[in-house]
């Protein structure tokens, strides 16, 4: 009975590949490795269609994109895949959502005006026991 062997460029091509794989985690944890978007060279900004309209605000393209697309206005539909929200907006997804997450990877949330949510949702005493921070009133009482 004869031995299946593995031709010798399959062993080559996948020592070659491990090798590849297992330089860049030498020097470095999984936790710690970054990753980095190529630059926008010009010749990646030349391949870049020509938009068809005006815009209000220009951004780039979602993700590592490098062309420019405009930016999402109050109640247009965005998500993690879309063109981010003007200034000043933010994309949510539905208050009713189950599952905001999903709604959001899927492009079905909603532009809508940022909230911070620190101060619509904290009293003044919250704030201050959370954060630190004093009132001016607060300050002028404690030095009398």
């Amino acid at each position: 009975m004869t031995k299946a062997h593995t031709p010798p460029t399959m062993l080559w091509f996948a020592g070659c590949s491990l090798l590849l794989l297992s330089a860049p985690l030498a020097g470095a944890s999984l936790s710690e490795m970054v990753f980095r978007c190529p630059g926008c060279t010009a010749e990646r900004q030349a391949l870049c269609p020509q938009l068809a309209e005006p815009c209000a605000e220009m951004v780039r393209e979602p993700g590592c994109g490098c062309c420019p697309v405009c930016a999402r206005q109050a109640g247009e539909a965005c998500g993690v895949y879309t063109p981010r929200c003007s200034t000043g907006l933010r994309c949510y997804p539905t208050p009713d959502s189950e599952l905001p997450l999903e709604q959001l990877v899927q492009g079905q949330g909603q532009c809508r005006r940022k909230v911070d949510t620190e101060t619509a949702t904290y009293s003044p005493e919250q704030r201050e026991h959370t954060s630190g921070e004093k009132r001016v009133g607060d300050r002028n009482r404690n030095a009398a």
